[in-house]
């Protein structure tokens, strides 16, 4: 597979996920609110032309002539860590998108250099990292309940080790984010987060 299609066949992954969770109703939004997109245009006053970007999901008011609010998604299917350049250039573009009320995430298969971590946090920008499948032990064979409940809670090393570290294996997880101070363990908690004004604290 070539690697503009390895790229694509990410987005499509990542793009299904979202709109999953959208359409389930399950982010607090009601699904007519929030609309999914992918390889959409946003205008740049500074290029004067649009910026694409690979997905993003707008929230609209009801009877609005514009987004209320902006979430773009980049995709990056490297498998090395993503540099802190890589970041720093997805908020330039995210800042040059018009309009006031904006967040981003970079979705990676690799890892993020701890920099572009440091970076993201500071920016306010998601880090999500979807694991390889050769990279996920699953061991859910002779597992008691409460071994099943200890597995589900989160770890913020474990969840920082995942981010940065390339060759990170897990256990029965495969799916690390952390955005806004918080870490998520499924698509549905990071996006409800970002999609809603208030959200609990996990």
């Amino acid at each position: 597979m070539s690697s503009v299609a390895k790229g694509n066949a990410f987005e499509d992954r990542v793009f299904a996920a979202v709109k999953l969770e959208l359409a389930g109703d399950r982010l607090g939004l009601s699904p007519r609110l929030g609309r999914a997109f992918k390889k959409k245009g946003y205008y740049s006053s500074d290029r004067d032309s649009d910026i694409v970007v690979d997905i993003s999901i707008e929230v609209w008011l009801p009877g609005a002539d514009q987004w209320s609010m902006l979430w773009v998604c980049e995709c990056k299917d490297y498998s090395g860590a993503i540099p802190v350049d890589d970041v720093e250039e997805f908020k330039a573009k995210l800042d040059q998108i018009s309009g006031a009320n904006r967040k981003g995430v970079v979705a990676v298969t690799g890892a993020v250099q701890v920099s572009a971590l440091n970076y993201a946090r500071s920016q306010g920008i998601g880090i999500v990292r979807i694991l390889p499948d050769d990279q996920v032990v699953h061991l859910l064979y002779h597992m008691t309940i409460d071994m099943v409940n200890e597995t589900q809670e989160l770890d913020t090393k474990e969840f920082s080790r995942a981010l940065t570290q390339p060759a990170f294996v897990a256990t029965n997880r495969d799916f690390y984010a952390t955005a806004e101070g918080y870490i998520f363990g499924d698509w549905y908690s990071l996006l409800r987060k970002a999609l809603s004004s208030e959200a609990p604290k996990p």
